[in-house]
């Protein structure tokens, strides 16, 4: 059957070249902008990472994968394992999460709350691709995209396998596979079940136990040539314990330790539709839908127990159009999200009209703009009948240029005009409305080098974001508010080099600053200070061997001192230390099967994420093993 989209799903892997294949470097494409393109033609910044590049390193999560190989900065919420603080370009990790757009086959992670994006409902195994876009993004993906976009892709059809590996503090994982295809349909099955008896411990005994458990189920059916329709059923269910922040003096004589617990319980159900309509060789049209539910309960060390429901839904369509000389897309954007409290309930609906193009002017310079109007609304309602409103009319755009220098290389510019629309928890005062706050807009201009040989990929860019009334938390007067003027600017390398037939060797590191401009509160203390929570240098470090039959991989990850989360004035006496973290895994292939092997934290480094002076998250702060089998079928 001369299926197109059949055959674009089923060789998916194919077309992405594996980073790590030590025969050659290829020229990936890049599927996370409104039109496709490629890492040589691209008008902005990437980092991409194929399915390969994931497995090599035996990540046990998504987090984990990302804080030790790409340029994004992690860290547990406030203690949350599974709900983890996200930081790239230096929005800093109390708000960076915020400022980047995460999704997962084009399905918005971002949730209208100060819930981070539940990476943990993503079992690592079924990830096919994980695109990260620099500075741009926000005309195919709006509200959040100051920083970028991280798009993670997964399998078109899964592999048919059983895994399962046991680690330190009982950390133990379950995983099975399936996938079946025949020329008009494809099946997929996936269930991952993680969990850990924990690390740290109260007087009692107590210990911060976890699990994470994960079902997927969906099915691809091709009716003719022409139309591809798309159903999918996703289920997470999360119980959590975290600790409390420690002391200095804790943090340093036995970060095992927390006087008390928080606990957690989470469970999201997802429902996804979709189509693909291939109207003739120049017109395609992609409409996805989508609805969650979410359910969550969280009774803090502190005692206050937080109940939420919260209901989500999302309709995206968008109009193809491919010449000889251009390439157009076009379409609506809706989403629609209300929470549930005990005495209130809070909507949050965006809804949203994008135009992108590109234009090869020539066989050496391609054009890029786009620009996207975006109308936010919201409402709080009080149970007892009263309720308040508010909206904003945003718009983005981006404009972009490239200039292949030859087949190998390419410079590029992209100006972006962003935004952030703020969350629901941003209008409340210790439970209580407050008031709305104004939208932050980010303009940022990035330039690029690209230059991609058989035996070395390099990859350079220099960028500024100038921001107006950036959101954050005042603490003194416990109120979320505006920054009204500030800035970023940084430099970005990343170059990986096939030393020999075997062997390889990686470096991703950045330089960013991040200066808070002027500020009204704080009686103006906050001017020209460095945004906390931002490192200055950034580096992930990677060499590897790779045979038939058995690879290895020696990472180090190291994120420089700064200044404590809270500290907006850059005067408390605790600063967030340096991470460090070195790990090595090994892999072994016997037929149809894989043994391997981890050791994260090799020379058992102290980390934690620092509040303030005394409040310390220790995470990844002792040295932990594991050991796994995977069998194919």
């Amino acid at each position: 059957m001369n299926n197109k989209i059949t055959i674009s799903l089923i060789t998916c892997a194919l077309l992405s070249t594996n980073l790590f294949s030590l025969e050659t470097l290829g020229n990936i494409e890049v599927t996370s902008s409104l039109i496709h393109t490629d890492e040589i033609n691209a008008t902005y910044a990437t980092e991409i990472y194929s399915k390969e590049d994931i497995a090599k390193t035996k990540s046990k999560d998504i987090f984990e994968f990302l804080n030790t190989q790409t340029s994004v900065n992690i860290a547990p919420n406030y203690g949350n394992p599974f709900a983890q603080l996200i930081d790239l370009r230096g929005y800093g990790l109390t708000n960076g999460y915020q400022n980047l757009v995460i999704s997962i086959d084009g399905r918005r992670l971002n949730n209208i709350d100060m819930a981070p994006q539940l990476l943990s409902s993503i079992a690592i195994d079924s990830i096919e691709r994980i695109e990260i876009i620099k500075g741009s993004g926000s005309v195919a993906y709006g509200d959040g995209a100051n920083a970028g976009v991280i798009n993670i892709i997964t399998n078109g059809k899964n592999s048919n396998y059983i895994k399962t590996y046991y680690g330190s503090n009982g950390n133990k994982n379950a995983t099975l596979s399936l996938g079946y295809s025949t020329d008009n349909f494809i099946i997929n099955a996936f269930t991952d079940n993680t969990s850990s008896d924990g690390s740290r411990n109260n007087s009692s005994g107590d210990k911060d136990e976890n699990f994470n458990k994960n079902k997927n189920i969906n099915v691809l059916f091709f009716p003719n040539d022409s139309l591809e329709l798309r159903v999918g059923r996703l289920f997470s269910n999360t119980s959590v314990y975290y600790g409390k922040g420690l002391s200095l003096d804790e943090y340093k004589n036995n970060p095992n330790q927390s006087s008390t617990f928080t606990k957690g319980l989470n469970d999201t159900y997802t429902t996804t539709l979709g189509a693909s309509y291939f109207i003739n060789k120049d017109y395609t049209l992609d409409i996805d839908y989508s609805d969650t539910d979410k359910r969550s309960q969280f009774l803090y060390s502190s005692g206050f127990l937080s109940v939420y429901s919260t209901e989500a839904e999302t309709l995206n369509t968008k109009l193809n159009i491919k010449k000889d000389k251009f390439k157009i897309a076009l379409g609506i954007d809706i989403f629609e999200a209300e929470r549930t409290a005990t005495t209130n309930k809070t909507t949050k609906n965006n809804k949203a009209v994008f135009l992108s193009v590109n234009y090869m002017l020539n066989n050496n310079i391609s054009l890029s703009s786009g620009i996207r109007k975006e109308k936010v609304e919201y409402i709080y309602a009080l149970n007892t009948g009263s309720s308040i409103d508010s909206d904003s009319n945003l718009h983005a755009f981006d404009l972009g240029i490239n200039y292949k220098i030859n087949n190998n290389s390419s410079i590029f510019a992209n100006y972006n005009k962003s935004f952030q629309a703020p969350d629901i928890d941003r209008f409340f005062k210790s439970g209580t409305f407050n008031a709305f706050i104004e939208p932050a807009k980010v303009q940022t201009a990035t330039l690029g080098y690209t230059n991609i040989q058989e035996k070395n990929k390099l990859k350079l860019s220099i960028f500024r974001s100038n921001l107006e009334n950036e959101i954050y938390y005042y603490k003194p007067e416990f109120i979320n508010t505006n920054i009204d003027k500030s800035h970023k600017y940084g430099f970005e390398f990343f170059d990986k080099y096939l030393l020999s037939k075997n062997y390889f060797t990686s470096l991703n590191y950045s330089y960013i600053i991040a200066k808070i401009d002027n500020e009204d509160k704080g009686n103006g203390t906050f001017n020209g200070k460095d945004l906390p929570g931002v490192p200055k240098h950034n580096v992930t470090l990677n060499v590897g061997y790779q045979s038939k039959n058995f690879s290895s991989n020696i990472s180090h990850t190291y994120r420089s001192s700064t200044y404590s989360a809270n500290d907006f004035e850059n005067s408390f006496t605790q600063k967030q230390e340096s991470y460090n973290s070195t790990d090595v895994n090994i892999s072994y292939t016997y037929k149809t099967v894989e043994f391997f092997g981890k050791i994260e934290n090799l020379f058992a480094e102290k980390n934690g994420f620092w509040t303030k002076d005394d409040n310390i998250y220790p995470f990844n702060f002792e040295r932990t093993y594991l050991a796994g089998i995977k069998y194919n079928f």
